[in-house]
């Protein structure tokens, strides 16, 4: 399968996915069907310590076509659509959405997919589904987890475009950044992450999401039997610990 709508590029520890269907990255089947196959493509480099996932244009994505939405392909679409949530869940690498521009809907929920956020100013979200007789179902469960469950119910109830300083103040993106520093914004926050040890950056990811969606008991039990068992027996582990008691900066071994 030729990836028409969605182009990879791969520097040093970072891969960028960018969305790639004009005018407004609006994800079709193919696309989808794309958008899985080369995040499971990243298996396939263990150098990689983040992946940024952006759109081409004046968009990140406004969502999903609407024209598949059809009885017989429905059931389909939202299958393959929801897989991509659990592709990047299960990746070792940390995923960055960076969204100038609109995210809208599937192109919403797939920013709340990755497990960071980066926004210019002018940069809007939004679930306008209900405006169309629908409602947005994997937004109506992350929503209400991310953000005030009154909020969330206000968002997917009216339809309307959000801020991305709106998110910022309620958790959902991490950094906002003017229209035109956006490119240098986001390359600090890349450079922020990958000065950290790929295999730390792994484990701390891996131990928020695997504790997410159990009882406090099982996921403080989850943590901390991967910290003893995954991550301190890492040299990285042991450099990190030690540079900070000798005063330096830390050389990293399995990054």
């Amino acid at each position: 399968m030729t990836n028409e709508f969605v182009k990879v590029r791969y520097e040093a520890s970072i891969a960028t996915l960018t969305l790639n269907r004009p005018p407004l990255n609006v994800m079709n089947l193919e696309m989808i069907e794309q958008i899985n196959a080369a995040l499971l493509g990243l298996r396939d480099h263990p150098e990689l310590k983040l992946l940024v996932v952006r759109g081409s244009g004046p968009a990140f994505s406004v969502g999903v076509d609407i024209a598949e939405l059809t009885r017989e392909k429905v059931a389909r679409v939202m299958q393959v659509f929801h897989r991509i949530f659990e592709t990047i869940r299960l990746l070792d690498v940390v995923a960055v959405a960076a969204v100038d521009g609109l995210a809208l809907g599937g192109g919403f929920e797939l920013a709340l997919g990755c497990n960071l956020v980066v926004a210019s100013e002018s940069a809007r979200f939004g679930v306008p589904e209900v405006r169309l007789g629908l409602f947005p179902p994997l937004a109506c469960v992350v929503l209400p987890r991310a953000a005030p469950r009154r909020k969330a119910m206000e968002w997917i109830l009216t339809g309307g475009q959000i801020p991305a300083q709106e998110l910022r103040e309620y958790g959902l993106v991490n950094r906002v950044f003017p229209d035109d520093e956006f490119e240098a914004g986001l390359k600090s926050f890349l450079d922020e992450l990958t000065s950290k040890s790929g295999p730390v950056l792994s484990l701390a990811k891996r131990a928020q999401m695997e504790s997410y969606y159990v009882a406090y008991e099982e996921a403080l039990y989850k943590a901390e039997n991967l910290f003893l068992r995954e991550l301190m027996p890492l040299s990285d582990a042991r450099e990190g610990i030690d540079a900070f008691l000798e005063k330096r900066e830390p050389a990293w071994r399995d990054a």
